[in-house]
């Protein structure tokens, strides 16, 4: 742990340290015109010249840089409960404190696109075709609301008036989670409402959290009008909440399909951690699962010898580890289409009835199965209100 000077509020990780993380797991970061965003730029002027010491915005804002490069990496730095609580010490001033909240508003403008491989979007020829919907969201919602709830410590006006912004911040987003949703399901795209509801699933799960961390009163607005807004259509009074969009994605996200469910298919990916080859380059990290085709399609090409053969082992295993999920297999699919002449790397998987037709099957009769069970379900789910 880095040690405070007098009177400076307490800290984690060291900044040298953190930024070697960031490097080990998103080394393209360094490189100049590969990803130039807010955070990015950050962290680069500091790996160019670290200053002797940082202010503790400064430190705040490094903390939150990191995070945003790192979150949809194989190895996620580990500052999450630094930004969304931690560095937010009773008694830091409020200079320090309005600082921090002005770059958690700022950033919800910032693109995240170039940081993640989980986008996805509203349905085609709608004014939502083009929005983005990705996991980033919910980690600005987990920062945004640490702040709201840390600026309530204060009297002053500012701290009130961007505690306010904040909280106007965090509706739109939410609305804008759910106008998307809306547009793929009245469209009945159902790949893109299942590809969806893992952003909406995960980025209110990760603000329940955040809300109940701080635990925040019944009465406070930021938890009686965001708070499981996934695991319940209604509010206190039994209101429709959101058209019950946001619940119905939540429904959506955990419901079986095939066997498996997007719950399943979109969890840590521990087993793609060790092959390196895979942070070698942003093209290559993790999609929405279980839609790994054109992943493993770019896999086949952009890794070649043993950085190629220790990803298909990882699958493999992977596949061995999680018998009912789908993802892995679809890129072992586009892999042994791509390079034929490494099937036996994966053929232990064809003795499974349920691995064998997934390596057969091919993606437009994959996605199709799952696009039609998710517009069954979308019809269903409803009904569970």
């Amino acid at each position: 742990m880095s040690r405070p000077a007098p009177s400076q509020a307490p800290r984690g990780i060291a900044p040298e340290l953190l930024l070697s993380q960031v490097r080990n797991t998103a080394p393209y970061v360094f490189d100049e015109g590969v990803i130039d965003t807010p955070p990015a730029t950050f962290v680069r002027e500091l790996d160019r010249a670290m200053p002797a010491s940082l202010s503790h915005a400064e430190y705040f804002r490094l903390c939150v840089s990191a995070h945003y490069l790192t979150c949809a990496t194989p190895v996620p730095t580990d500052v999450d409960n630094q930004i969304r609580r931690k560095l937010w010490a009773p008694g830091l001033p409020l200079v320090t404190a309005l600082e921090m909240g002005r770059l958690v508003l700022e950033s919800r403008g910032w693109d995240f696109t170039p940081l993640t491989s989980r986008a996805s979007y509203g349905a085609k020829g709608t004014e939502w075709e083009h929005v983005p919907l990705h996991g980033h969201a919910g980690e600005w919602f987990t920062v945004a609301a640490g702040a709201y709830a840390a600026l309530g410590q204060y009297r002053a006006a500012d701290a009130k008036t961007l505690r306010a912004s904040l909280l106007e911040a965090i509706a739109r987003e939410t609305e804008q989670h759910s106008q998307i949703f809306g547009s793929l399901w009245r469209a009945k795209d159902g790949v893109g409402a299942l590809l969806a509801s893992v952003s909406i699933a995960h980025n209110f799960g990760d603000l329940d959290r955040v809300i109940d961390m701080w635990d925040l009163p019944i009465t406070d607005p930021l938890r009686r009008d965001f708070h499981g807004l996934t695991t319940s259509p209604f509010d206190a009074e039994r209101n429709l909440r959101h058209m019950g969009r946001l619940w119905t994605a939540g429904e959506l996200y955990k419901s079986v399909i095939d066997g498996s469910s997007m719950a399943l298919e979109n969890h840590r990916h521990f087993a793609l951690r060790k092959p390196r080859g895979l942070r070698a380059r942003p093209e290559l990290r993790v999609p929405l699962g279980p839609f790994f085709d054109a992943w493993g399609a770019r896999v086949a090409t952009m890794l070649e010898g043993e950085s190629l053969l220790e990803t298909i082992d990882a699958l493999v295993a992977g596949c061995e580890r999680m018998p009912t999920t789908a993802g892995y297999a679809r890129a072992l699919h586009a892999i042994r289409e791509a390079r034929p002449e490494l099937h036996e790397r994966s053929d232990a998987l064809t003795k499974s009835a349920h691995f064998r037709a997934l390596l057969e099957t091919p993606r437009d009769v994959f996605e199709a199965r799952w696009n039609d069970a998710a517009l069954t379900l979308l019809d269903e789910i409803p009904g569970r209100a």
